[in-house]
């Protein structure tokens, strides 16, 4: 059992390493969740998950209209494969980035 990194409580879901490793997220899935997971559950802009996918790309990543279409892509392979783990990462208020949500389980609908 570890702590909700948003409001410190216990839970049973796994740490970011094992949620990483038990969803078989690929390098760029988990540059994604590990971004956003920082947040500790407030919102991270865009730019700043793209710093932390792109941190070691010496020109710093590909055109922004090619970073958004990849991130789009993954960000929705990502919420697929995060699904068993109950967590998601989603969009926060409009244009104020996305965040970590935890507890969830969308194959009840």
């Amino acid at each position: 059992m570890t702590a909700c990194p948003c409001c410190k409580q216990a839970v049973t879901f796994s740490s970011l390493a094992d949620v990483i490793t038990d969803c078989r997220l690929d390098g760029f899935e988990a540059s994604i969740l590990s971004a956003v997971w920082a947040g500790k559950g407030h919102p991270v802009q865009t730019e700043r998950i793209f710093d932390a996918v792109y941190l070691d790309d010496i020109d710093g990543g590909p055109s922004p209209t090619r970073m958004y279409a990849a991130f789009r892509k993954a960000l929705h392979s990502l919420n697929s494969k995060l699904n068993c783990a109950g967590v998601a990462v989603e969009g926060a208020a409009y244009r104020r980035g996305y965040r970590i949500s935890f507890g969830l389980n969308r194959h009840e609908n």
